[in-house]
């Protein structure tokens, strides 16, 4: 269930634990995706173990049906907005540069600085790649036929589950929306200007429904992402900063790898 509406930032991470362990509860609804979840990552980890790289296991054509068949079985392929072919799939996947994701797959939650300054050293940004790639993955027919956001930032969870954070309209996206505005800010003490690499258009946390939902953009993912860090520096610095591995912990059920997906179940 989604959080309540005016939930201050601050109010989420003591319940993380809770939210986490209803999610997983056996006779739970949302238990079921554990499995499917589970087997998407160990996929993906043997593909990227034989190809050498997140690039060469997408280019070799492994990525496309592991990320379809997860897609699929999160029940898009049976609501309003139907995944594209499975070929369609692999050239949206193969279009991408290889070197942009190259770039995004050197990052994981939590990020030691704004995407909009990463990686140092020049060259385009994680903030930069990300937006590329969530706009890609948005248009219709790149991912699912009719696009937007659900199918763009799912499909970036796929490829990167220790950095993208997966939104949909019934769930996680409405509790994103129902963060209090004035908590919902940026984590490692900065501005969404600055995190961002540039002003913020519109809300930082739209309504996933309605209108609200054409508000959804690359400029409102990657502050969900900063969302996501946001909570879990909140929680480190409640528990005296035991380290990723004791937040990981709260998730026990196999396949949870990144800091995105302990966060997907406290907000579904």
């Amino acid at each position: 269930m989604p959080i309540a509406p005016h939930t201050a930032l601050t109010a989420i991470p003591p319940v993380l634990h809770i939210n986490v362990a209803t999610y997983n509860a056996p006779l739970s609804a949302t238990s079921v995706y554990n499995m499917q979840y589970n087997c998407y990552i160990a996929a993906r980890t043997a593909g990227i173990a034989a190809a050498g790289s997140v690039a060469a296991w997408i280019a070799a054509g492994h990525a496309a049906p592991a990320v379809w068949a997860l897609l699929s079985s999160f029940g898009m392929h049976s609501r309003a907005s139907r995944l594209v072919p499975l070929t369609s799939l692999h050239a949206t996947l193969v279009a991408v540069p290889s070197a942009r994701i190259t770039t995004i797959a050197g990052f994981t939650l939590p990020l030691p600085a704004v995407p909009a300054s990463l990686p140092p050293g020049g060259g385009p940004t994680l903030a930069t790649e990300l937006t590329n790639i969530y706009n890609a993955f948005a248009a219709p027919g790149a991912v699912s036929v009719s696009g937007g956001f659900v199918a763009a930032s799912k499909a970036l969870h796929c490829l990167f589950p220790e950095l993208a954070p997966m939104i949909d309209g019934r769930h996680t996206g409405l509790s994103y929306f129902n963060i209090a505005r004035t908590t919902y800010t940026p984590p490692l003490g900065g501005t969404w200007a600055g995190w961002l690499g540039g002003p913020l258009h519109g809300h930082p946390n739209p309504s996933p429904r309605g209108a609200g939902r054409h508000g959804w953009g690359s400029q409102q993912f990657l502050a969900a992402i900063g969302i996501n860090q946001h909570i879990y520096e909140l929680w480190q610095a409640a528990h005296g900063y035991p380290g990723k591995h004791a937040f990981l912990a709260l998730d026990p059920p196999p396949g949870t790898t990144g800091i995105p997906r302990v966060i997907d179940k406290a907000l579904w």
